[in-house]
């Protein structure tokens, strides 16, 4: 049993993770010979901190996997470790025992360092990869006014900055906003930068002149690009990647398109942002319209701007080689239109497409426009959409439920299939029934066997075209529900709400050694170890009702 066959069958990616390759070395000898150089050939450590001890453990010279490591990448730690105090510490002055710390840590992770290079045994390592500085940097909620400290230790500040490409800016007081401009001002060289307003969610009334209006500049621009203005005549900031979260956008043409070229972006997030319109209209035009975007994203929950879906469009329209499109919008009056999706047929490979009215009125395409988007993208490895109504408990799939699947059954490269809209139960009278607690059981066997139809029409579709890996398809996701947030919440004896039930592909072993197919119910977290490219489950913006409510 425990031959070399056995071996290659678990090298071969049938157990992958850390943690089940752990449980195979504390099994048995034999399992832990076989598990051994899968687990220890590609690892990751983070140095710099209190776990730091843990690698002259794992260097000792009776540990079996120091000769199959392979693969070493080192990362600083996030919590460091706080500086010794000496008698000499104490001084009159001022201190900022936060920038001794990051001193005394990126010491003490280069000592880890060497120690691995002295006792590794020599000649094995492939790739040894070390992040020797901060690569991003985040300012949000402080105890204490960071200013003084960032104008005081300007030269430290500027040399352990510098190779930071990402700033993740969350202001909620004037005196944080401020930081992030001396932070901005440092390091005007940067190509990700994420900008979130939190002064709507704390105790203080925000300030009346936060957002830009047609007479100037708002609190925010005002302050975090102070060093640019005038901003008619600045230098742009070059980014590739950008996020606006909770920002009024409508007089973005006169600031933000001002301090930052958006022709070189390559990653647009727009979360909760009224007067997106603004933006979306800017980047349709040709002189300004991004010539590399890859990934657009478009969240909003709360809008009255009816033009921003007809803005959104006109720019899909003019763009070309987007490769992951996300819209989640609320309370809007119609989808997308088809064309302008398909627009992108032949680079999308992930598509996220909700619109609603409320959480339980959800539009969903017609048959012949989602048509359109299955025809025109035929490189989506991702899809998550609105199907129409269905009732698990039938024997036969509702007509319009079954068109949709038979479209998708022209994706050839499909492997996560997110279906948001929960399919409901009926009772012997073909009327909607609330689901009890006492029935979940029973509500998931039933979408486990829907999932299992799936894949098998999947699979057989895959198998006439010649297409998948032989006898199947390349499908190993199938989710019902709007996120992946939780599987269900408790509350109470007689209430209860579904978020999100994903089946992936398995595999079932009659007594007399045939296999088939088994759709196996896993949970959120566990998908990404399925299946890589599954990451369309993480995103929502809004919870649909449950299956209370049914469609």
């Amino acid at each position: 049993m425990y031959d070399e066959k056995s071996a290659g069958v678990c090298q071969r990616c049938q157990i992958t993770r850390p943690e089940d390759l752990k449980n195979l070395c504390l099994t048995c000898k034999e399992l832990r010979e076989i598990a051994t150089p899968l687990l220890y050939r590609r690892m990751l450590l983070f140095i710099g901190g209190h776990k730091d001890f843990r690698v002259s453990a794992m260097l000792a010279p009776n540990n079996p996997g120091i000769p199959h490591i392979r693969k070493i990448y080192l990362e600083f730690e996030k919590t460091l470790v706080p500086r010794p105090q000496t008698v000499d510490d104490s001084s009159d002055e001022e201190s900022a025992p936060e920038v001794e710390d990051v001193s005394f840590a990126a010491r003490q992770a280069q000592l880890t360092v060497r120690l691995l290079l002295d006792f590794l045994p020599a000649n094995i390592l492939e790739v040894f990869r070390k992040q020797q500085r901060l690569q991003a940097v985040e300012i949000g909620a402080m105890d204490r006014d960071l200013t003084p400290i960032l104008e005081k230790y300007v030269d430290i500040i500027a040399n352990s900055f510098k190779d930071v490409v990402s700033l993740h800016f969350y202001p909620d007081r004037l005196d944080r906003l401020q930081a992030c401009q001396k932070l901005l001002q440092a390091k005007p060289n940067i190509s990700k930068l994420y900008l979130s307003s939190g002064f709507q969610f704390t105790s203080d009334p925000a300030p009346d002149d936060l957002h830009d209006s047609s007479t100037r500049p708002g609190l925010l621009t005002r302050t975090m690009f102070s060093h640019m203005q005038p901003f008619e005549s600045c230098t742009p900031m070059a980014i590739r990647n950008l996020s606006f979260d909770n920002i009024e956008l409508r007089y973005a043409a006169d600031t933000y398109m001002k301090v930052i070229t958006f022709k070189t972006l390559e990653d647009l997030q727009i979360h909760e942002c009224v007067g997106a319109d603004v933006i979306f209209s800017q980047l349709s035009k040709p002189h300004i319209r991004p010539s590399k975007l890859k990934t657009l994203r478009w969240l909003q929950e709360e809008t009255n701007e009816p033009h921003a879906l007809e803005a959104f469009e006109g720019l899909l329209e003019g763009l070309s080689g987007l490769e992951i499109l996300h819209i989640d919008i609320n309370h809007m009056q119609t989808l997308p239109k088809p064309a302008a999706l398909a627009h992108h047929g032949k680079t999308l490979k992930s598509l996220f497409v909700r619109s609603a009215l409320s959480s339980s009125n959800i539009h969903t395409y017609e048959t012949h426009e989602f048509d359109v988007i299955c025809t025109g993208c035929t490189e989506l490895r991702q899809l998550s959409v609105t199907f129409p109504p269905t009732a698990v408990s039938h024997a036969v799939l509702d007509p319009e439920y079954k068109s949709f699947l038979n479209h998708t059954k022209k994706l050839r490269h499909l492997t996560t299939l997110a279906i948001q809209r929960w399919p409901t139960m009926r009772d012997p009278y073909n009327n909607y029934t609330k689901i009890r607690p006492s029935w979940l059981s029973l509500y998931e066997h039933h979408l486990q066997r829907f999932a299992q139809r799936i894949f098998e029409a999947s699979d057989e579709n895959a198998t006439e075209r010649g297409w998948g890996l032989g006898k199947r398809s390349l499908l190993a996701v199938v989710a019902f529900g709007g996120n992946g947030k939780s599987l269900y919440e408790n509350n109470g004896d007689d209430q209860f709400k579904l978020k999100q039930i994903p089946f992936v592909r398995g595999l079932k072993v009659d007594p007399f050694g045939k296999s088939s197919l088994l759709a196996v119910r896993t949970e959120w977290r566990m998908v990404r170890y399925v299946e890589p490219e599954s990451d369309i489950l993480n995103h929502s913006l809004y919870d649909l009702d449950d299956v209370h409510s049914g469609p």
